[in-house]
C-alpha cells in the first residue's frame, strides 16, 4: 500500500511541543512500515493546510498513518483525521468525532462514568466566578491537554485557601477550561487496547516523585525514561486486575475507540480503579514502551503491532 505518515515534528523542548514527535521516531514507525511491505512517505503538518492537501492530492494515498496531534484549540487531535475524512482518505486510528470528545477530559469522564466505571469527582471551571468550593484534596489540571501538560507538584492542592490562586494561574495559561478533580493517592496504570490484539495486559508506572505528591507529571513523562518503571503486567493482585481490565473494555466502548488507544487509571491501595482520562492518540515512539511492551507477551513484536493498526484502518 501507499501509506502517507502525518506528523508533527518535534523541534523544540518547549510544552506547546511536548506531544510531538522526534525525528528519530518517525524515521522508526516509517522502517517499520516499510518493512511490512508499504510504501511510506512522510507527510509534515506544521504548515498550510492548502500545503498538506495539495501534497496528500499528489500522493494519493491509499491510508494515511496519523501521528499528528496538531497545533491549536481544543479541536486540534481531531483536525488533521477530520481533514483527512473529507478528502475521502482511510486513516489510523479513532474518527475525529472520538479525538475531539476524548480531549475534554470533563465530558470523556461523564460519559464513562455512565458506562459503570469510577470516575474521580471533579468540576470543569473556565471562569473563576465557577469554582466551588472543596473538601478535599484535588488535583488541578488543563481540561483539554494530555502527556501531562500543566501538571507540576504545584497542580495538587491540599489547602482549600489556597485552591483559587493555583485555578487562576493554570486558567491564565489554559483559558479553555481547568479540571479540579478529587486526588486519588495511589499507583499510576494504563491500559492499551488494540485492534485485533484486543486489551493489553495492564501497564505499571513505579518512579520517585520530584516532590511530595505522587503524580506523573510533565517534568516525569518529557525526562529520561530510565526515570520510570515499567511493570507489564502490572503489580497488582487477580481481582484487581479484573476490575482494572474490565474498566477498560467500558471506557474504550463508551468512548467509540477503534484502531488503538490508551486508557488511564489511579489503582487505590485497596485496589479501587479509577479512571483518569482515554488517549486515543498515544504515542508509538520506541522510547515510550508502553504499547509495544504490553504486545510483547502476545508474541507480538513492534511492527506486528503496527501491522495490526493498518489491517485495522485498511
Amino acid at each position: 500500500m501507499r501509506i502517507a505518515l502525518t506528523y508533527n515534528e518535534k523541534r523544540s523542548a518547549s510544552e506547546a511541543e511536548a506531544e510531538f514527535d522526534s525525528p528519530e521516531t518517525i524515521h522508526a514507525i516509517a522502517r517499520m512500515l516499510a518493512s511490512l511491505g508499504h510504501s511510506v512517505t512522510p507527510v509534515e503538518v506544521s504548515r498550510p493546510v492548502e500545503a498538506i492537501v495539495a501534497e496528500l492530492r499528489r500522493l494519493a494515498p491509499d491510508l494515511v498513518f496519523n501521528m499528528a496531534e496538531g497545533q491549536v484549540g481544543t479541536f486540534r487531535e481531531a483536525f488533521y483525521p477530520a481533514l483527512f475524512e473529507h478528502l475521502g482518505l482511510p486513516h489510523t486510528g479513532s474518527p475525529a468525532s472520538v479525538l475531539a470528545l476524548c480531549l475534554d477530559k470533563a465530558m470523556a469522564k461523564k460519559i464513562v462514568a455512565a458506562a459503570r466505571v469510577h470516575t474521580p469527582r471533579g468540576q470543569l471551571v473556565r471562569r473563576l466566578d465557577e469554582l466551588r468550593p472543596v473538601t478535599c484534596k484535588v488535583i488541578v489540571k488543563p481540561n483539554f491537554e494530555g502527556s501531562s501538560k500543566g501538571i507540576t507538584q504545584a497542580s495538587v492542592v491540599d489547602d482549600p485557601a489556597t485552591l483559587h490562586d493555583v485555578v487562576a494561574g493554570v486558567l491564565a495559561r489554559y483559558p479553555a477550561g481547568v479540571l479540579v478533580e478529587e486526588f486519588v493517592e495511589g499507583m499510576d496504570v494504563s491500559v492499551g487496547f488494540v485492534d485485533g490484539l484486543g486489551v493489553l495486559a495492564p501497564i505499571g508506572y513505579a518512579y520517585a516523585a520530584d516532590g511530595p505528591h505522587q503524580i506523573y507529571d510533565l517534568a516525569l513523562k518529557q525526562g529520561p525514561p530510565e526515570r520510570i518503571d515499567v511493570h507489564i503486567p502490572a503489580r497488582l493482585d487477580e481481582l484487581t486486575t479484573s476490575r482494572l481490565v474490565a474498566a477498560a473494555k467500558r471506557a474504550f466502548a463508551a468512548l467509540g475507540v477503534t484502531g488503538y488507544g490508551r486508557a488511564d487509571f489511579r489503582v487505590t491501595p485497596e485496589g479501587n480503579v479509577q479512571f483518569l482520562e482515554l488517549n486515543p492518540l498515544p504515542s508509538l515512539a520506541p522510547r515510550e514502551r508502553d504499547l509495544y511492551a504490553a504486545a510483547a507477551p502476545l508474541g507480538k513484536a513492534p511492527r506486528d503491532l503496527l501491522a495490526c493498526i493498518v489491517t485495522a484502518a485498511a
